[in-house]
């Protein structure tokens, strides 16, 4: 692979000031690094209760190694995908990807469609495929393909915790830059099928700072 110089300063500032302006999202899940927990309800002989635990997004990513490549992306905006109910997405994401293996995380919150603004993290791990001079929207750039497990859900009753999916990025070369992110799910969880494209999606692929090839 060749590598050319390509920043990720856009990238980086969308994904810094989307955290301060974000509100967060009620969800259920296991409690971690991705979110605080707020609380837990009185037990008793009737049983115990708890609070929900809230997620703010965008969920917290451990600092890529050294040597890996990066991943980041965002999407702001109504998803390009035919016929999805979603009026308004902040999806953000962020992570590595070293000998086959890609590592970070994924916040997604929809809104829209009659449904309350609700939310899901996903966690991204396992093997996956960069593919350096891919072809995709009449242009060469780079592409990334990982799989994902929902680690948190506010949005249970259709994307539960647990459920898996696949997340694949596309990041074009040169000065006319379009890129494209599609997240693919299955089970009852394919409600969270979405493609972007166009102005509300920016994904940048390198490799310390420099274009891949």
């Amino acid at each position: 692979m060749r590598l050319r110089a390509l920043a990720l300063t856009a990238a980086t500032m969308c994904v810094a000031a989307a955290g301060a302006t974000v509100a967060a999202a009620t969800t259920t899940g296991p409690s971690g690094p991705t979110g605080p927990t707020v609380g837990t309800g009185s037990s008793g002989p009737t049983g115990a209760t708890s609070k929900p635990k809230v997620v703010a997004c965008p969920a917290g990513v451990a600092s890529a190694s050294i040597g890996a490549v990066q991943w980041i992306w965002s999407a702001y905006g109504k998803p390009s995908s035919s016929g999805s109910p979603v009026s308004y997405s902040q999806t953000i994401g962020k992570g590595t990807w070293t000998s086959g293996q890609a590592k970070g995380t994924i916040c997604s919150q929809n809104q829209g469609g009659g449904q309350p603004k609700r939310s899901i993290v996903l966690s991204v791990s396992g093997a996956s495929t960069l593919t350096a001079g891919a072809k995709q929207l009449g242009l060469s750039g780079v592409s990334l393909r990982f799989p994902v497990t929902v680690s948190r859900s506010g949005d249970v009753a259709v994307c539960p915790v647990g459920a898996t999916g696949t997340v694949s990025l596309f990041a074009s070369y040169y000065s006319v830059h379009k890129d494209k992110a599609t997240m693919v799910f299955t089970g009852t969880c394919s409600a969270w099928n979405e493609t972007f494209t166009g102005r509300v999606l920016h994904v940048e692929i390198s490799h310390n700072g420099a274009e891949i090839r």
